[in-house]
């Protein structure tokens, strides 16, 4: 949602309802209005008693149907000044139109200079998006305006939520209260200049934290937000620098910004080894910079470098760097996005077609988050558990994947998938019967069309749970009093309940029951078919609530998966290896914010470990900081997490196959 600029955006219709431009017939109007200065008056316009405001004369009519409009006014005093053409309001100043509510001590409108002005604890309130200062000031001919100082608060509902990268951990086994957390970013400023699409706030201070003193914040000299025409806003922050628990200092030195788009942090540190060895790149150092910033565009170029590539036997300069590219579109009030993603892993340009991935993707949300793309992919990697990475050269196809919905009363969730693809990828026509399908190896290329279907029904049992957690309930308000300042309210007394101490929402203990059932259906152009039917039930278990110093959060997670394999992919990338798995986790707090974790999925029939994460993690409140490490993958990542913002995480493009069906967050 926009600040300033759509807080004032339905006041400015009541203002302009008042003729500014015919000084007379304002005149006479507001000599005629009532003086509303009781509830019985309010009542009278809302009841619709509008007798006394229609003003009609021979050379124009003027018609203020304030109670069709909604608008209501109270004061201590109103006075107008037809003269000086001024009206003036004091003392308690409410002015209510529709959902927009303006507070003030004392309020002043100006008809010959066109303008109005609000003094002494000036508040602007839409819904959850509120505005506070000493001063308002409004041009109504320039369209222009300023607040200083101001603080306030802005709700990003709109915002990506962190739903793919939970806010604890990147392991399921995270379990919280089922609440969000709350949406509103707040701020403040020395002194914010608006107009009416776009704000710019002066020597700004944003934080995610609802509570004081902030666990962090954004502090820029400067920062805009730009009104879109579907009501939405881009929020663009200059050079500034991230403040942790007010005593640590990150400089970034590239701008920051917030909106439905999902974006790269401002640096990428993340380690990948797959790749034939003359090219592995190993630890990859990776600064993002948004070169077009337009409200639905977003242009991302993001030089590469390899450290351990430059000073080996086999790196060089031409080894050693790389450069990855990352264009977003949305298109307004439809929903759709397309992601484009290129990525030059060296600069030989004789092995061009060896050396670049190009993924494209455009996105249609059909019916309640259900949604249809359509993709291309060159060079794409895949992870296929037993047989590791494997790339597939190019893919086009197009996919739909339902919502998740519950089956009546049941209890039961249910979730299908449809995809129907082009592929050309390395396999086996015939396929080798002689060895282990997880074993198999193969040089031919094929090109094939693919149909397939998958399913899913899963449910959840409570075994054991304790008294919920404390509901936190809403920090308390900050009001701009005759004896504070916007720089004191910053560290005022706002300090969060207990259950907060290390995440965003209470952690809900207990024991739960996991069943599954699940259908994958794989058909090929050359007759062949892959079929996997499968159930699985484990169990989740969590103890302690993350709020102590030592040992007050431990979650485990044991999951069985069996089924039934029929025939096999001639690809080698989705064919289906590890019928019969067990599936391992366990995350456990070891002092303060810091926690440790793996998880590891083990092919029962092999002994093999399939794929193994390692996890470190340092978790607040409102960022947090993980270190990934996967042996089987050979990568690992350095991730910051802040909440609210919407970086995504996800630098290195790896699909991720289940039941032989890929995997794919929304964009």
């Amino acid at each position: 949602m926009p600040l300033l600029a759509l807080l004032m955006w339905p006041l400015l219709g009541v203002v302009w309802s008042i003729p500014l431009a015919d000084p007379a017939a304002a005149s006479q109007w507001l000599a005629q209005a009532p003086q509303v200065q009781s509830a019985e008056d309010l009542a009278d316009l809302e009841n619709g008693d509008s007798e006394d405001l229609q003003l009609s004369d021979s050379d124009d009519t003027l018609q203020v149907n304030l109670a069709t409009r909604s608008l209501q006014l109270r004061s201590d005093q109103q006075s107008f000044n037809q003269r000086a053409q001024v009206f003036e309001a004091e003392g308690n100043v409410e002015m209510v139109f529709g959902r927009t509510r303006l507070l003030a001590d004392r309020m002043r409108i100006e008809l010959q200079e066109q303008r109005v002005v609000a003094e002494g604890n000036v508040q602007v309130q839409l819904d959850q998006q509120r505005v506070q200062g000493e001063r308002l000031e409004y041009n109504f001919t320039e369209e222009q305006g300023t607040l200083e100082p101001a603080f306030g608060e802005v709700d990003i509902g709109n915002l990506p939520t962190d739903d793919d990268h939970p806010t604890l951990s990147s392991s399921p086994l995270t379990r919280t209260s089922g609440e969000d957390p709350s949406r509103l970013l707040r701020f403040q400023a020395a002194r914010i200049e608006f107009d009416a699409t776009e704000w710019r706030g002066i020597d700004v201070r944003i934080t995610n934290d609802p509570y004081n003193p902030p666990e962090l914040e954004y502090r820029s000299p400067q920062v805009t937000t730009l009104l879109r025409a579907d009501g939405s806003s881009v929020i663009t922050a200059d050079q500034g620098q991230l403040v942790f628990d007010q005593a640590f200092f990150l400089p970034l030195p590239i701008q920051v910004r917030l909106d439905q788009l999902n974006q790269q942090p401002p640096i990428s540190v993340y380690f990948d080894n797959f790749d034939r060895e003359e090219i592995r790149r190993g630890l990859v150092i990776q600064p993002n910079f948004e070169l077009l910033e337009t409200p639905n565009v977003s242009f991302v170029l993001s030089p590469q470098v390899y450290p351990q590539r430059l000073f080996d036997e086999l790196g060089g300069l031409e080894n050693g760097l790389g450069l990855r590219t990352d264009l977003n579109v949305k298109y307004p009030n439809t929903g759709q996005v397309t992601h484009v993603m290129a990525e030059l892993r060296g600069v030989v340009f004789e092995e061009l077609s060896d050396r670049l991935l190009l993924e494209v993707e455009h996105l249609i949300p059909t019916g309640r988050w259900g949604r249809v793309t359509y993709s291309y992919g060159f060079r794409e990697r895949f992870f296929s558990g037993l047989l590791g990475f494997q790339i597939v050269q190019n893919r086009l196809g197009t996919r739909y994947a339902s919502p998740t919905q519950t089956l009546g009363n049941s209890g039961i969730a249910f979730n299908y998938q449809l995809a129907l693809d082009l592929i050309d990828a390395l396999g086996q026509d015939p396929i080798n019967t002689d060895v282990a399908l997880g074993e198999q190896t193969s040089d031919q290329q094929l090109q094939l069309a693919r149909l397939q279907v998958g399913t899913t029904l899963s449910r959840s049992f409570i075994l054991w749970q304790p008294s919920p957690p404390p509901t936190p309930g809403s920090p308390p308000e900050l009001h701009l009093k005759s004896e504070t300042t916007v720089a004191n309210l910053w560290e005022s007394n706002r300090q969060p309940p207990p259950s907060l101490r290390f995440s965003p929402v209470p952690i809900e203990e207990g024991l739960w029951l996991n069943t599954g059932l699940s259908s994958s259906q794989s058909y090929y152009t050359n007759g062949e078919a892959q079929s996997f039917f499968s159930g699985s039930i484990g169990i989740d278990a969590v103890v302690g609530r993350f709020v102590k110093d030592t040992l007050d959060y431990t979650n485990v997670s044991v999951t069985y998966t069996n089924g039934f394999l029929s025939g096999a992919s001639p690809f080698l990338f989705d064919r289906i290896t590890t019928r019969e798995q067990l599936d391992l986790g366990i995350l456990q707090q070891i002092y303060g914010p810091i926690r440790v974790g793996a998880e590891t999925t083990v092919d029962l029939q092999s002994g093999q470990a399939v794929d193994t994460t390692y996890t470190l993690g340092y978790d607040r409140r409102t960022y947090g900081l993980r270190i990934n490490i996967n042996p089987e993958r050979e990568t690992g990542a350095l991730e910051l997490r802040v909440d609210s913002f919407n970086w995504n995480n996800v630098a290195n493009p790896i699909t991720e196959l289940n039941r032989g069906i890929e995997q794919k967050d929304e964009l």
